[in-house]
C-alpha cells in the first residue's frame, strides 16, 4: 500500500477491526448490515495518516443520518471561525463563498449575512432537501473537478472555498484539491477545517476513526496536498471544537505567497510531536482504553446499574464497536436528533431514543459518545432536574464525572 498523498509507502498503526459505516442507522434490530475494515496507516514521508480501506460513496451516503447539531458550542465556534475569517479578509461583503460538504447548511446560514452570495455542496439527497427548505441553495452532488468545471461554467468563480469536517471524506484529496482551484477566483481562499492529526493523536481520540473519515490531516500532509495542487498554505487556525481542530487557509501559489508566522510557529511544534513514537504510544493507548472501559461497563452490569450512552455518533459507534459493547450491556442510546429516534446503532445494535426519555427513565450513567459536547450535555441533564447520574467520559482520558 502507498500513500495516497505523496505515493509513498505506509506502516499499519492501528486494527481497530471490523465496522459497519458509522453514520448507517438501522431501522430495525436484526437488519443486516456490512462491516469493513478500520485499519489506520502512516506515511513517514508527509505524515500523512489514512485509512487502508476507502468505501465507495454510496456505502457511506446511501443512508446518511448526520445532521449538523443545533449546538451553543457549534454556533460559538462559528463566531470564532467567522470573526476570524472577516479580521483576515478570507471572507468580506463581496464574497462569494462556496461549502463543500454544507449538509443543512447551518454554517451557510451564519455567514451569509457577512458575504453577498453562498452556494452549498452535499451528496446526501435528504440532507440537501432540509438545507434548501431551510432556504439555503444547496446543490445534491460530489464535489469534484469535474462538478467544479461545471460549476464553474454555471456560475462563474468562488472567492472563498469552505470545506469544514469533510475534506477528509473523499479517497481522492488530489481531486478536490483540483477541483477547489479550477473555481476558485485569482485573489480566492480555500479554507479547510478538520480534526487535527496531532490532536487526534495526543488525545488518543481513536473514536475518530470511522469509515467517512479517510485521512486525518496534519500540517505537513495538507501542505503536501496543497502544492502538489497549485495551492499554497499561508495561514493556520487551530480551535478546540470536535476534540481539536484545525483550519487551514490556502490560495493560488504566486510568485510571492504572504505566508502567517503562525503557519512555521505550528509546524515546528508538529514536527516534535508527531511522528513514530508518538503514534506508537497512540496505538497502545487504545487498546488500553479498550480494556479499561470494557472493565468498568462489566463492573456496571454486574452491580445492575442502567447505562445509556448519550450521542448517536459516528465516533460513539466506533469507540462501541471497537471495545465491544452493545444492547446486552447498554440499556439505550440518548440523541437529540428526529430523524435518529427509534432506530438502531449499527454493530451494536442499541436503541436510539429521545432525551424525554431519559429525564423520565433516568440512568445510573451515561456514557458519553458525545463527549466533545461534554459540558453542553452535563449541564443540559442536570437542569432537567438529573442530579444523581454519573457520567463516563472516554476521551481524552478515560475518567468518570
Amino acid at each position: 500500500m502507498v500513500c495516497r498523498i505523496c505515493s509513498r509507502e505506509v506502516v499499519e498503526v492501528l486494527d481497530l477491526g471490523y465496522s459497519p459505516p458509522a453514520n448507517s442507522l438501522l431501522d430495525f434490530q436484526e437488519q443486516k448490515i456490512a462491516s469493513f475494515p478500520l485499519v489506520l496507516q502512516y506515511c513517514k514521508s508527509c505524515s500523512n495518516l489514512q485509512l487502508k480501506d476507502c468505501l465507495e460513496s454510496n456505502e457511506l451516503y446511501k443512508h446518511y443520518f448526520y445532521l449538523t447539531p443545533n449546538s451553543t458550542t457549534l454556533n460559538e465556534h462559528y463566531e470564532y471561525l467567522t470573526n476570524f475569517l472577516i479580521s483576515k479578509k478570507y471572507i468580506s461583503k463581496d464574497s462569494k463563498v462556496l461549502e463543500i460538504g454544507s449538509n443543512v447548511g447551518n454554517y451557510l446560514s451564519h455567514i451569509r449575512k457577512f458575504v453577498k452570495e453562498t452556494i452549498g455542496v452535499d451528496p446526501a439527497e435528504n440532507i440537501a432537501k432540509l438545507a434548501n427548505a431551510k432556504g439555503i441553495k444547496t446543490i445534491c452532488d460530489f464535489f469534484s473537478f469535474d462538478f467544479a468545471q461545471n460549476l464553474k461554467k454555471s456560475n462563474g468563480e468562488y472567492d472563498s472555498i469552505i470545506a469544514r469536517h469533510c475534506f477528509a471524506h473523499n479517497s481522492s484529496p488530489h481531486d478536490l484539491l483540483k477541483g477547489a482551484k479550477e473555481v476558485l477566483s485569482k485573489d480566492g481562499f480555500v479554507i479547510i477545517e478538520n480534526a487535527y492529526a496531532l490532536n487526534t493523536i495526543e488525545n488518543n481520540e481513536f473514536d475518530q476513526i470511522y469509515h467517512e473519515h479517510m485521512f486525518y490531516y496534519s500540517i505537513q500532509s495538507i501542505s503536501v496536498a496543497l502544492e502538489m495542487n497549485g495551492l499554497k498554505l499561508v495561514d493556520i487556525l487551530i480551535s478546540l471544537v470536535h476534540g481539536g481542530s484545525i483550519v487551514f487557509i490556502a490560495e493560488h501559489i504566486k510568485e510571492k505567497n504572504l505566508v502567517s508566522n503562525s503557519v512555521e510557529t505550528h509546524l515546528e511544534y508538529e514536527k516534535s510531536r508527531l511522528n513514530e513514537y508518538s503514534i506508537s504510544n497512540f496505538s497502545n493507548n487504545a487498546f488500553k482504553l479498550k480494556k479499561d472501559l470494557k472493565n468498568m461497563i462489566n463492573i456496571s452490569n454486574k452491580k445492575n446499574n442502567k447505562i445509556y450512552t448519550y450521542g448517536a455518533t459516528a465516533k460513539g459507534n466506533t469507540l462501541l464497536n471497537f471495545v465491544g459493547l452493545d444492547y446486552k450491556n447498554i440499556a439505550t442510546c440518548i440523541d437529540s436528533t428526529n430523524i435518529k429516534q427509534g432506530k438502531y446503532l449499527p454493530g451494536s445494535k442499541i436503541k436510539i431514543l429521545n432525551e424525554n426519555f431519559a429525564f423520565d427513565n433516568p440512568p445510573d450513567c451515561f456514557l458519553l459518545t458525545a463527549w466533545n459536547y461534554k459540558d453542553e450535555i452535563i449541564t443540559k441533564v442536570r437542569d432537567m432536574g438529573n442530579v444523581d447520574s454519573t457520567f463516563i467520559v472516554p476521551f481524552p482520558k478515560l475518567h468518570v464525572i
